[in-house]
């Protein structure tokens, strides 16, 4: 009798204390950060992308296919080449979040094979007592044991005891049993992991050798184009027309993001307001120190040379050479023609650096300016860098003075890397300024 009470006891203590680390694992699996867990939909989601942008790519291979072999055809070539060039630079990208979500999808699922080993090992443990348990005891019929009872009240409490330690075996073969199968999830789940990520390693490859082919077929391009000039005059009639709907382009975007530009605004007259109070009190603190010559050689700073008479930056550090000025020029395809702009040759991929802080109203890709940005700035101006190899800032996005906003290219209506830079006091093509002046 007593015996079996304290097994009962023992039964009841061991399986509350069993269910007690079950809730307590599980309480604290459910507190993890969840922000920082990679889901399958994180997963499937990047996947429908990289569709979307392997269809576009193949659109854009069937309209180069469908080219002749035409002196007329090489600058539409080089445009759908620059397209393609652009797909690819997303897909690039794209691959390269891939594998870093599989690589944080990796990381979890290997904690997760270690807790769940951790668990099948505990729940293991627990059967080995239980079964050294039964084996010390011996073989004890349950029957006799009910048999053995003194009254009908001892008889039941005999029966219940039976049965807490018969559903406390199941339980712990239970336990057993699903640790085990997460065991074998995990371990499937982490190679299923790490093979999609080395399908994306492989397709990063092969991304890259894409795009440096497509480069090269682009610098050939431009090379027929040189060598063929006169043939394309005609076309550089048609691509003059896309500079002057840029303009109806800057005000659709600026509504689009006046808010942005507003906060924009606000923002640097309350940092100009701050620096002001600072160089007040910097004032302040000089004439208490040196009160018989305080302003005797002051002069004004001018920001250390980053920033001209106007304000703004420019663009290309250490490329201040301009090959094509602002104003009229004499074109060989069109006659005394404004150059709305200055080109400014470097290297290809020369950082681009935001002339003035502001918003991005504007980065895309268009047959004449090729990849280019336009940036829209608290006092009403606008700058346009134009033919990048490669943009790095989205419509919406703010940016600082000097922060890199792309790199130097030769895209669009251009045959040789350089910067075409504009700058316009207002959204207006027709307010259109030399931007040296406002840079030095």
């Amino acid at each position: 009798m007593q015996h079996i009470l304290c097994s009962k006891g023992r039964g009841k203590r061991l399986g509350a204390l069993v269910m007690t680390l079950v809730m307590v694992f599980f309480a604290m699996t459910a507190a993890l950060p969840a922000a920082e867990a990679v889901t399958q939909k994180d997963i499937d989601n990047l996947k429908s992308q990289a569709a979307s942008l392997k269809e576009q790519k193949s659109d854009i291979q069937k309209k180069l296919d469908k080219l002749s072999n035409s002196k007329n055809s090489a600058l539409d070539q080089k445009f759908l080449l620059e397209e393609k060039i652009n797909v690819l630079r997303e897909q690039i990208a794209l691959s390269e979040q891939s594998i870093q979500e599989y690589g944080k999808q990796i990381d979890q699922k290997e904690e997760e094979l270690a807790a769940a080993k951790e668990e099948e090992a505990k729940y293991y443990d627990e059967f080995c007592e239980r079964v050294r348990s039964m084996e010390e005891r011996g073989n004890v019929s349950y029957w006799a044991v009910l048999f053995n009872a003194n009254s009908f009240s001892d008889l039941l409490d005999q029966i219940n005891a039976i049965s807490e330690v018969m559903d406390y075996d199941n339980e712990v073969m239970d336990n057993l049993a699903a640790a085990r199968q997460a065991v074998a999830d995990a371990k499937a789940e982490l190679e299923e992991s790490k093979a999609a990520e080395e399908s994306a390693k492989a397709d990063l490859e092969t991304q890259k050798a894409d795009l440096v082919k497509e480069q090269a077929s682009v610098e050939a391009t431009i090379q027929e184009i040189t060598s063929q000039s006169s043939v394309y005059a005609q076309k550089m009639d048609e691509l003059e027309d896309d500079s002057a709907s840029v303009s109806s382009q800057i005000a659709q975007a600026e509504k689009t993001y006046q808010a942005q530009i507003a906060a924009q605004k606000k923002a640097e007259e309350e940092a100009a307001r701050k620096k002001a109070e600072e160089e007040a009190k910097k004032q302040q603190q000089q004439q208490n120190q040196n009160n018989s010559n305080s302003n005797s050689n002051s002069k004004p700073s001018g920001g250390g040379g980053t920033a001209g008479s106007g304000g703004y930056l420019w663009p290309l550090s250490g490329y201040t050479r301009v090959s094509s000025p602002f104003g009229y020029r004499n074109c060989p395809f069109h006659g005394q023609e404004l150059h709305g702009g200055c080109d400014i040759p470097a290297p290809y991929g020369t950082p681009i650096k935001a002339a003035k802080s502001g918003v991005v109203i504007i980065s895309t890709y268009g047959s004449s300016y090729g990849n280019y940005v336009t940036i829209a700035h608290s006092d009403g101006s606008r700058t346009m860098y134009a033919h990048q190899s490669q943009r790095a800032v989205s419509a919406g996005q703010t940016v600082s003075q000097g922060e890199v906003i792309g790199y130097v290219g030769s895209t669009g209506s251009s045959t040789g890397n350089h910067l075409h830079f504009e700058l316009w006091l207002n959204s207006s093509s027709s307010s259109r300024v030399n931007p040296v002046a406002y840079c030095f």
